[in-house]
């Protein structure tokens, strides 16, 4: 396993620039083939976290949480879940994306799944701006606090890395993989408290402790905690230990599956 891991880590390290030209040319190759090109990075989850808002807050009268604006709570949620979704989602075809140069030449495969969690980075950031700036006019200036979204950020990185390594090589192992990651993040959506506070559970301690055990909670509730609660670290130290096994877990089972494979990607094609 220890081989595995340093293997795909020096992989990794010793093709940074690749992982980045690959990522700007497929960002650009999605911007290419619009007239609006950046314009969408910004629109398409507005318009989406407008949508959620219209139907929890004002169709379903959602009202504030814990003194917060629905919608700025919701907000500070949904901007990690849509970083989170499309790494592991379009991370599934990470390497199946790149059969063609994989069957014709020596490639570092494992770097793949990091391309694209560098590519939802970008989009994340520019999301972010946009938080910010909603979050400034309504009076959320920015503070010391705001500096762990820096961690928190890397906690999301970390995370949809690992799970995109393991879910690429299972794609290629098995195409369905995909089809059943993208219907089970649609229901991950509901399950996970980002449209809704998880006090609705305090009644079932054990469901609410499963939900706190979710990775993609405890990087929200670390989002909105810089932002809204100030709590700081200690507050989730529980849920970050529980975080940081199943993220170190899941990066050591990826690097065990492309350590394995990564003779047999061509043949797998």
């Amino acid at each position: 396993m220890f081989k595995s891991i340093k293997y795909v880590i020096k992989e990794n390290y010793s093709n940074l620039y690749r992982i980045y030209s690959i990522s700007k040319y497929e960002l650009l190759a999605d911007m290419r083939d619009t007239k609006l090109g950046l314009f969408w990075n910004f629109a398409s989850p507005a318009i989406n976290l407008l949508t959620y808002w219209f139907v929890f807050g004002i169709v379903m009268e959602r009202k504030a949480v814990d003194g917060i604006p629905f919608f700025n709570w919701m907000l500070a949620g949904m901007v990690v879940w849509f970083f989170v979704r499309p790494c592991i989602v379009d991370g599934c075809n990470a390497i199946f994306s790149h059969a063609k140069v994989i069957s014709k030449m020596k490639f570092p495969v494992s770097v793949l799944p990091a391309t694209v969690v560098l590519k939802e980075l970008f989009n994340h950031l520019c999301l972010m701006i946009v938080l910010f700036v909603i979050f400034m006019f309504q009076g959320y200036t920015p503070n010391i606090h705001w500096l762990g979204l820096i961690y928190y950020c890397f906690c999301a990185i970390a995370f949809s890395l690992s799970v995109t390594m393991v879910l690429s090589v299972l794609n290629m192992i098995a195409r369905d993989t995909k089809k059943f990651v993208s219907s089970m993040m649609r229901l991950l959506l509901y399950l996970t408290p980002i449209l809704w506070p998880l006090s609705r559970f305090d009644s079932i301690p054990l469901l609410t402790t499963i939900m706190k055990i979710n990775p993609i909670y405890y990087i929200v509730c670390g989002y909105r905690d810089c932002f809204f609660y100030h709590q700081g670290f200690l507050a989730y130290q529980n849920q970050a230990i529980c975080f940081w096994i199943i993220t170190i877990a899941l990066f050591a089972f990826g690097s065990v599956l492309m350590y394995k494979f990564k003779a047999k990607f061509s043949d797998l094609i």
